[in-house]
């Protein structure tokens, strides 16, 4: 299909959104009609082919200074915008004024999430377009004292660009058959779920420079970067024999990525958090809850199963429902994943002033059924932030807990990062009253049993995590 057909079928699409559009508007119903509506107009927002001169014939003043630099001189940035000043002009009095545009989910929850008392927060995007399509969203989040920044890969890539997957999509075409990483016997090792190839770290370096710097090229004020797997383990010797590469010399490779992120003022995290990569980043993603059984279909396939874990789509307008579904984990996973009586801290135990950890955010501090008190007990425990996927709905449904929350987590996380973590113990022969000692002052208790602990003139409830903090003493509620 070439782009002249892509055209044609653009102008149908068009007069057909129109008139849903008008129809939809002063209607109260129609909630999954119109989710589905909007993110299909979110979606056409990304195409580089957007603008037809056919369809938009009366661009804004801002549209038309962009369309005078040209097209193909525009940043992504800049294309974004574009888009959204030609569809808000043929659009006119259909929609709100553009300047409100997705200022809802976003801008307005994080102010409202400033004035309910979260002092910190780390705001992730799942992608850099998210941000550069709402460029006042990253603005507050900053003003706000936020550390906000993008989701970033540089693990596949694909053989051809594609908006759906932008993070394997790169301006060089010759890297697919020159960089990506090699097998014993010649075979290319197969990129994330099996599609497109691994790409060799040690070759890239130019082209993360390259995304870089298109990304920040108007001044976006990211502060912070998330760098997908760059500290999550998956390391390659490259038997290609254009390039040999060791697997000492993939980890540098990661490093210097790494590090040139950190050089550009930001705040870099990575998934799994790996030793090799301590010196780099401030926090990590999977540590405390890992990805959970990728194999088993029950959850990742058989969407009858109670199990499932959802799918990244959402046409509801929301979050996608493998970050927001609430289910629960089988019981043969749970000492493997999440029973504390298995769990030991030894990550904490030599990295709790170096690097932040958290968990997977395919498993934030909500998602596993009857678990949620348990796993806040935890995040005391092991001093690991909570983690919620946001946008209005959410906030409103999570508010109150997670601002209360903010009271108490707050200056203690403050107070466990001024120490490294000096001791753990078990407390009860069965493994369920659990300490940790940050310091010389500060120290969590946390009883996961269904009876009352006391011992040295200190009482801790069942299904509770007690912290003492030179001499002062907070309940954190696990039911």
């Amino acid at each position: 299909m070439d782009w002249r057909t892509i055209g044609s079928i653009r102008r149908r699409w068009f007069r057909r959104i129109f008139k849903c559009v008008s129809c939809f508007k002063n209607h109260e119903g129609y909630t999954f009609e119109k989710n589905t509506i909007l993110t299909a107009i979110n979606y056409t927002l990304l195409y580089p082919q957007f603008y037809n001169d056919a369809i938009f014939k009366n661009p804004d003043k801002i549209a038309q200074q962009l369309l005078d630099k040209g097209i193909d001189s525009l940043s992504e940035q800049e294309r974004y915008t574009l888009n959204k000043h030609l569809l808000a002009g043929v659009l006119s009095d259909l929609t709100p004024e553009l300047n409100s545009w997705g200022q809802a989910s976003s801008t307005d929850v994080l102010k409202d999430m400033k004035a309910s008392g979260i002092e910190n927060a780390w705001i992730g995007l799942p992608n850099w377009a998210n941000g550069l399509m709402n460029p006042t969203m990253v603005k507050t989040a900053n003003d706000q004292g936020y550390l906000v920044g993008p989701y970033d890969s540089y693990q596949s890539i694909q053989e051809n660009a594609s908006i759906d997957w932008n993070t394997a999509s790169f301006p060089n075409k010759d890297l697919y058959e020159q960089a990506t990483v090699s097998k014993k016997n010649g075979d290319k090792v197969a990129g994330f779920l099996g599609k497109g190839r691994k790409l060799n770290p040690t070759l890239i370096f130019p082209d993360v420079k390259e995304r870089f710097t298109g990304i920040v090229k108007n001044k976006i004020p990211f502060n912070s970067w998330f760098l997908d797997t760059d500290a999550a383990g998956e390391i390659y010797n490259d038997y290609s024999k254009d390039h040999l590469t060791t697997k000492s010399e993939d980890v540098a490779g990661r490093l210097q990525r790494m590090d040139y992120f950190d050089q550009q003022g930001m705040v870099v995290g990575s998934e799994g958090g790996n030793d090799f990569a301590s010196k780099e980043m401030v926090f990590a993603h999977g540590l405390e809850t890992p990805v959970i059984m990728w194999s088993d279909p029950d959850m990742r396939e058989n969407k009858d199963s109670p199990y499932y874990v959802g799918s990244y789509v959402a046409l509801d307008g929301g979050i996608p429902s493998k970050y927001n579904k609430v289910v629960p984990i089988k019981e043969e996973y749970k000492a493997i994943y999440t029973d504390p009586v298995y769990s030991l801290p030894l990550y904490k135990l030599v990295y709790n002033r170096s690097v932040i950890t958290s968990h997977h955010w395919e498993w934030d501090s909500y998602k596993i059924k009857d678990q949620v008190g348990e796993r806040r007990m935890t995040e005391y425990l092991y001093n690991t932030p909570p983690m919620a996927h946001l946008d209005k709905a959410s906030w409103e449904e999570h508010k109150a807990d997670l601002s209360q929350n903010a009271k108490t987590w707050a200056p203690f996380q403050k107070a466990a990062l001024q120490h490294e973590m000096t001791d753990f113990s078990m407390l009860t022969a069965d493994r369920l009253v659990q300490k940790t000692q940050f310091g010389d002052k500060l120290s969590v208790i946390a009883n996961f049993s269904d009876t009352d602990y006391e011992a040295d003139g200190v009482k801790v409830a069942a299904q509770t995590a007690l912290v003492l903090n030179d001499g002062k003493e907070t309940v954190i509620k696990g039911d």
